[in-house]
């Protein structure tokens, strides 16, 4: 879904129309060498429109925030439980929300514009995590079977508690390498004892790459104390 007044029924949010107006406010959609820049409401729409073949895209709503010249983007989630949130759309794998809500973003650009900054140079470590798990383990479930479930998962595992063991499980072991190393790389970042199996899991995938990532998390967890 991208919000425009030529589409009948898509109102746009008003977290969105409040963040739209507080950007162009602060002069955020104006130029500043090496610093962050965000669109404003009609740049997103057309760009976001120009990258609407994207996966995830599609699957989060998507709705283009910036654009700094570094072929990544934020994008606003419209839909599915992690609507609200702000995704890092990365083009070389590391997609993930990184944000819970437009007003952590907006809060988060303005700081880096001030030092000269851009947002990507800044993320927060780790993804903040989804209200609903149960609503966000299903949504991954029923994206397993997409031919590009391995664009779509791995940017949502982040998002994860690493609660829910049967779904590790079931992310750990399938054949899609990228989604069984996305949940090893995310035990490395949160490692604990609870996921040695999981760790083992991914560790024994087939795919080399799932493996040594797996390896990595096992390792992780016999590191730590207690």
């Amino acid at each position: 879904m991208i919000f425009s007044d030529t589409l009948p029924g898509h109102t746009e949010p008003t977290d969105l129309t409040r963040y739209f107006e507080e950007v162009e406010h602060a002069s955020l959609h104006l130029p500043q060498d090496h610093s962050q820049q965000l669109l404003t409401r009609a740049e997103a729409r057309h760009l976001s429109q120009q990258m609407h073949f994207h996966p995830l895209m599609q699957q989060l709503g998507g709705l283009i925030l910036d654009d700094v010249q570094t072929s990544n983007h934020h994008l606003y989630v419209s839909t599915g439980p992690l609507r609200g949130a702000v995704c890092w759309l990365s083009h070389d794998g590391a997609s993930r929300i990184v944000y819970a809500s437009l007003s952590d973003f907006l809060s988060a650009a303005i700081a880096a514009r001030a030092e000269h900054q851009i947002l990507e140079d800044r993320h927060p470590e780790l993804s903040p995590l989804a209200e609903d798990q149960h609503a966000l383990g299903h949504w991954i479930l029923t994206m397993l079977e997409e031919a590009d479930a391995d664009v779509r998962v791995p940017a949502l595992i982040p998002s994860l508690d690493l609660t829910d063991l049967a779904l590790l499980r079931q992310l750990a072991s399938h054949e899609d390498f990228y989604i069984s190393e996305a949940i090893a790389l995310e035990i490395c970042r949160r490692p604990h004892k609870a996921l040695a199996e999981i760790a083992q899991t991914c560790a024994q995938h087939p795919h080399p790459q799932a493996a040594r990532a797996g390896g990595r998390a096992r390792g992780m967890i016999r590191g730590l104390r207690g």
